[in-house]
């Protein structure tokens, strides 16, 4: 059998694009960025989906952001957008409250 992905695959796409970042990462150790590299080696394609998903879901109507994700359920699409909330709420948990 033979082990290399057919084009029109999933697989095939997500070995291009991971291949990207692991030598988008040798490259920038190799030009001394290896601290912020560090970041870039843990990237992966479900990463990248799941930013893009993020941010989509902030600018565009769900049901628009649901459909290009190919989320059955408009549930699964609303899970992206109560981690951008859970992440709001972190943030302003130790906010001060300025005395006027």
């Amino acid at each position: 059998m033979n082990s290399k992905p057919v084009k029109h695959s999933t697989r095939y796409v997500r070995e291009i694009i991971q291949g990207c970042f692991d030598k988008a990462y040798d490259r920038m150790v190799k030009d001394g960025l290896e601290e912020d590299a560090t970041e870039l080696r843990s990237a992966t394609v479900h990463w990248l989906r799941h930013t893009g998903i993020s941010d989509d879901v902030q600018l565009r109507p769900r049901e628009h952001v649901r459909g290009d994700a190919g989320h059955a359920s408009a549930q699964t699409t609303e899970r992206y957008i109560d981690v951008e909330d859970r992440e709001r709420h972190a943030s302003g948990k130790g906010k001060q409250i300025k005395d006027e």
